[in-house]
């Protein structure tokens, strides 16, 4: 069995598709927070977003486990996000062991700029790819993150 080129390897690396799933995403990930960034969120990060599922109160251990993250880290998420005004944390009056995490004005504010910064790059992607194209991308990225 022949072994490829080095050449070769970079080229397969560069087109396989996880790489270019990556790309992408990171390539929407940069564009949607430069645009979030310009409308006042300057300090929301990727690692933010799963803090704005709290909605009007969730625990942070739901928050976390929702998120796939410890509950320490999602505390450190949510601490960074309370200082910033978009979310409060208080003692949840059920258990006084939990904290429950809800989004203020701002954090609703961030959900609803997010939403049509997503549809303004939907849009664009659309446009890029053709409505058909960009349905047919959807429905085959829908069916690959829902394979078991």
């Amino acid at each position: 069995m022949n072994r490829p080129t080095p050449a070769e390897v970079r080229e397969l690396a560069g087109a396989h598709l996880a790489r270019l799933l990556l790309g992408a995403l990171r390539q929407v990930e940069a564009a949607s927070l430069a645009a979030l960034h310009q409308r006042g969120h300057a300090g929301v990060r990727t690692g933010h977003i799963p803090v704005f599922a709290a909605g009007d109160g969730t625990r942070i251990t739901d928050l976390a486990a929702g998120a796939g993250m410890t509950r320490q880290m999602m505390g450190r998420l949510v601490r960074e996000l309370a200082e910033a005004g978009y979310v409060t944390a208080r003692t949840d009056p059920a258990d006084q062991r939990a904290v429950v995490v809800a989004l203020t004005d701002r954090g609703w504010a961030f959900c609803d700029d997010a939403r049509e910064v997503m549809a303004a790059l939907e849009t664009r992607y659309a446009d890029l790819l053709g409505p058909d194209a960009f349905a047919a991308l959807r429905a085959a990225l829908t069916d690959i993150a829902h394979e078991p």
